[in-house]
């Protein structure tokens, strides 16, 4: 009897893996829906507002795709998705997936309202010398700051930074902060000794180090503040973005202190080592 019953239970979980499929870790999951061969019943590997769209069909010839695993839960995971054409140039996505009996895809989350911060750098790029030093003229003379776009050429050359780090790949914004660390970490720790002496509330922003402004603007970070609902108690060294879709770092010194990914907020978080994350908000 019981090799009878070990015999039915094997026939009904062959059965099950047939009909619907594979079950895959989110890492693997994800190179499956991405890869070049259509993943055979991609209903049952999906969930949630992600219907299937986009996949690896929608990938033109000749791109090359990079995964990496940013954190994993017992319910949630999410992956860092790398695409790049063939001279090198692409953009980062991020998939999220959730775990009912297993583990399937929920939403595809990328850095939104992108066009118009690509507008500006390519209006930025294509002045002159000569323009910039009229522009900078033009804007010391107009009394309604609300019109100024630079009053020096320091401001020119941070918010044109600025633009193209917010639009960076992931890895090179990582090493955008590698290359610069010895400052981060010295503006860090001015920001941590402004914190021993301030009371914070985790619900609103506190704006920190602001006499540092022009050594962060150097870095072509736009503010250095903490607290607010999204990243708590962490320094967050905003470098830019529209509206809520922003890109930045940020420092925690305690490990409980690091804020979820979620499909609302925070859609990305990688680390980058001794408490430093870079990370992306929707």
């Amino acid at each position: 009897m019981k090799t009878l019953i070990t015999t039915i239970f094997t026939t009904l979980l062959l059965t099950f893996t047939t009909v619907y499929g594979q079950t895959y870790e989110p890492l693997d999951l994800a190179k499956k829906i991405f890869s070049k061969e259509t993943l055979p019943n991609i209903e049952n590997y999906v969930s949630g507002e992600y219907k299937g769209k986009p996949n690896g069909k929608d990938l033109q010839n000749g791109t090359v795709t990079k995964f990496a695993l940013l954190g994993q839960t017992d319910k949630t995971a999410v992956v860092g998705l790398t695409v790049l054409d063939t001279l090198g140039k692409g953009f980062d996505t991020y998939l999220h997936f959730e775990k009912e009996t297993s583990w399937k895809m929920n939403a595809f989350r990328a850095l939104a309202m992108t066009g118009m911060i690509e507008q500006i750098k390519i209006e930025l790029e294509k002045m002159t010398p000569q323009q910039v030093d009229e522009m900078i003229e033009k804007s010391k003379k107009n009394k309604n700051k609300d019109f100024e776009m630079f009053k020096s050429k320091e401001d020119y050359n941070f918010q044109l930074g600025n633009v193209k780090l917010t639009l960076e790949l992931d890895e090179n914004i990582i090493k955008h902060f590698l290359t610069n660390q010895s400052e981060f970490e010295r503006l860090k720790n001015l920001a941590l000794t402004q914190l021993e002496k301030e009371k914070v509330d985790e619900e609103r922003s506190l704006k920190l180090i602001e006499t540092s402004k022009i050594d962060y603007n150097k870095l072509f970070i736009s503010s250095v503040s903490t607290g607010g609902y999204k990243l708590g108690n962490c320094i967050n060294f905003l470098i830019g973005g529209m509206l809520d879709n922003s890109v930045g770092y940020f420092y925690v010194k305690d490990k409980k202190d690091l804020p979820e990914m979620n499909l609302s907020r925070i859609i990305m978080i990688r680390e980058i080592g001794n408490g430093w994350y870079i990370y992306k908000t929707t």
